[in-house]
């Protein structure tokens, strides 16, 4: 089109149905990619959570002087323990606040005179072997939560 001496150039509509249909991909892709984000960091904070959770319960236990019954009775027992989004500890009774559920089972090395178990912890290691389970939610069924696994070794307190 030609407009007092000079010529104006558009765009056809072929040019401007590809340029949407890119920009249309890339807002789709940054949107989907966003998701994903989203998941893998509520995954970390949940598995951070597990792992502090893991931790101050195994800080907890060697915290316990050899006269307390936790570690006088054997086989080394742990009830399940339930807490809320705030890593506070509800006891062991389930409730509706509970989020974050801790069951800890034990290897033990053998006791002196007392036969080897098959299952002992590595000979010059450790007394215990404490595996942590820490499942989440609390409430939903096992099918649905998320289970996080920890391990360490304990010393029997002198």
């Amino acid at each position: 089109m030609v407009s007092g001496g000079k010529k104006w150039r558009a765009f056809s509509l072929v040019e401007v149905v590809v340029a949407i249909g890119v920009v249309s991909f890339a807002v789709l892709a940054t949107v989907g990619l966003l998701s994903v984000a989203g998941d893998t960091s509520k995954r970390a904070k949940d598995e951070g959570s597990a792992a502090r959770l893991a931790d101050n319960e195994f800080e907890r236990l060697r915290s316990l002087s050899a006269s307390s019954a936790f570690w006088s009775t054997h086989p080394l027992s742990y009830a399940t323990r339930y807490f809320d989004s705030n890593l506070t500890d509800l006891g062991t009774a389930v409730t509706s606040a509970a989020v974050y559920q801790v069951q800890i089972s034990f290897i033990e090395a053998p006791l002196a005179g007392s036969p080897t178990p098959s299952n002992t912890p590595p000979v010059g290691t450790a007394d215990v072997v404490a595996n942590a389970e820490v499942r989440y939610p609390a409430q939903a069924v096992a099918a649905n939560q998320s289970v996080y696994r920890f391990t360490t070794l304990m010393n029997f307190p002198n």
